[in-house]
């Protein structure tokens, strides 16, 4: 199940950067990462209620999850404030996209744990969709 929620968060992220202009793009593909990390806190709970993951593991994907949401929300200005600014291109947001992914990401060490990964794998998919949804827009490179 996991595997295909993977697989459709990149789809729609290819499909949301193929359609529209880099701004667009990159405003969809953060909406992408927010439902993304939505769903992790819903799975989190899940888990935390059938006694799967205990507090320390519940506080370390919150802390995560809160580290995703917090670049999220920085991206997300910086991109309206590049598209105020009069800036279209490709060119001009891929810089605010790569600069998110390494503010968001994940660490590998938590992704080995099974248990870490099924409740994070769609949130770092979506972390890292984001450039690939801004590269693959449609508009001025």
């Amino acid at each position: 199940m996991r595997k295909f929620q993977s697989l459709f968060v990149v789809a729609a992220l290819l499909l949301a950067g193929c359609t529209q202009d880099p701004y667009r793009a990159a405003i969809k593909a953060s909406s992408d990462v927010s439902q993304a990390v939505s769903s992790a806190i819903k799975i989190t709970a899940s888990y935390y209620s059938a006694g799967t993951i205990n507090d320390a593991k519940k506080a370390q994907v919150a802390g995560i999850l809160n580290i995703v949401t917090d670049c999220n929300m920085s991206f997300r200005k910086s991109v309206v404030a590049t598209h105020t600014a009069g800036q279209t291109g490709i060119t001009a947001f891929l810089p605010i996209a790569d600069s998110f992914v390494q503010c968001a990401q994940i660490s590998p060490q938590v992704m080995t744990d099974p248990t870490a990964s099924n409740i994070l794998k769609a949130v770092d998919t979506a972390v890292h969709g984001v450039s690939v949804a801004i590269a693959s827009a449609k508009g001025a490179k």
